[in-house]
């Protein structure tokens, strides 16, 4: 690397290079008037749902990198590649199991990722010989990083609305770096999904209701993570058996099949976890082996009561009745929302075990929600 203050694009891909980065993109400062449009309008829609965070003043705020950064000049985007070989158990080994979104297989890439950035900008200061600004953002801050990641040229937006990259596809995590000095920018990249349609009609939620435009209120994702009261009745089983995120649109996606993977350590399976964990060992986890498993993994997000209720909603989607005895265990759970929505699996499963296990718990159940869930299920139930 050259230690002239005149740096090339390919300088810094170089560097981005040796701090383990596998994609790196440079667009200005300037704001994304388009951008805060398009958001604004689906935050009137509703479209981000119970996600409280994302509000119009936040907007705002990540689509004027000056508020963000006062002097900004720059704005890096850095993709890291989570597609890796994994080991997928025997389906036919007769044990329940339920899916993960890949990129929660391992580590929380919010510590990581901002890591290698770190030392991106440690190592740009002293090439650049300047002690500037910045302000990073790894998926916990307004920036729009997709939209930056769009405007440096790094990729495409996908009609799933994940940022689709030459080499990488959608599999990646995205962070940025704002800074107070100028940089050369990355080319412009001219490439679309031209008039394919899979991943919308994959979603089977419908949660892509046009091109580009996610209802999160119906995306299994959002569902799975983001949502903390109850999942709608009328969604869960379309959730099929993942329990934390979701890659439909992802896997179909002609773009994605032909991924780099680079096998980055940081995903490596966390163990009784991966791709097709066993959903009656989770279904049992207590608080404590649930903080000491997940401390540093993306599951945390959703406490044990949130992966427990999606842990429910699988086994009642399992349509395997072998998943009764450890429902009717929940049925017993100190979280009101565990306990109805194992409630809602057994009226799903049926037989005579989960009806008179329903049957005895409406009798002592004092909680009105659960109460609920539990009638609903003995209305449905068949035995």
């Amino acid at each position: 690397m050259q230690t002239s203050l005149v740096l090339t694009i390919e300088d810094i891909k170089k560097l981005a290079t040796e701090c383990s980065l596998d994609v790196v993109g440079v667009t200005s400062a300037d704001s994304f008037d388009d951008v805060r449009q398009i958001y604004l309008e689906r935050y009137a829609k509703g479209y981000f749902g119970e996600m409280r965070w994302i509000t119009p003043e936040r907007i705002n705020l990540g689509c004027s990198p000056q508020d963000m950064l006062p002097g900004a000049r720059s704005i890096l985007v850095f993709a890291y590649s989570y597609l890796r070989d994994s080991n997928v158990p025997n389906e036919n080994d007769g044990v329940i199991r339920g899916r993960v979104a890949r990129y929660a297989l391992g580590e929380d890439y919010h510590y990581f990722l901002k890591e290698k950035i770190e030392l991106f900008l440690d190592k740009l200061k002293v090439i650049t010989g300047k002690d500037f600004a910045s302000r990073i953002s790894v998926d916990s801050g307004p920036v729009i990083d997709r939209a930056v990641a769009a405007r440096a040229g790094v990729g495409w937006y996908g009609k799933n609305t994940n940022i689709l990259i030459p080499g990488y596809g959608s599999w990646v995590l995205l962070g940025t770096a704002l800074v107070d000095i100028d940089l050369p920018l990355s080319s412009h990249i001219r490439k679309s999904c031209g008039s394919c349609t899979r991943c919308i009609s994959a979603c089977p939620t419908g949660a892509l209701v046009a091109p580009g435009v996610l209802d999160s209120r119906r995306c299994i994702s959002y569902l799975t993570i983001e949502l903390k009261g109850p999942i709608p009745r009328d969604l869960r089983p379309l959730i099929g058996d993942w329990i934390f995120g979701c890659d439909i649109c992802q896997e179909v996606c002609p773009v994605n099949i032909k991924g780099k993977k680079p096998n980055h350590p940081e995903f490596s399976d966390l163990p009784g976890w991966g791709h097709r964990p066993d959903l009656v060992s989770l279904m049992r986890m207590t608080e404590d082996e649930f903080r000491n498993k997940f401390r540093r993994s993306p599951v945390k997000r959703t406490k044990r009561r949130g992966l427990l209720r999606n842990v429910a909603v699988a086994l009642g989607n399992s349509g395997d009745r072998r998943a009764v005895p450890v429902l009717v265990e929940a049925l017993s759970d100190h979280e009101p929302l565990v306990r109805g929505h194992a409630a809602w699996a057994l009226g799903r499963l049926g037989g005579s075990e989960a009806k008179y296990a329903l049957e005895s718990r409406l009798q002592i159940e004092e909680d009105s929600y659960v109460r609920e869930e539990i009638q609903l299920a003995l209305d449905e139930i068949e035995v």
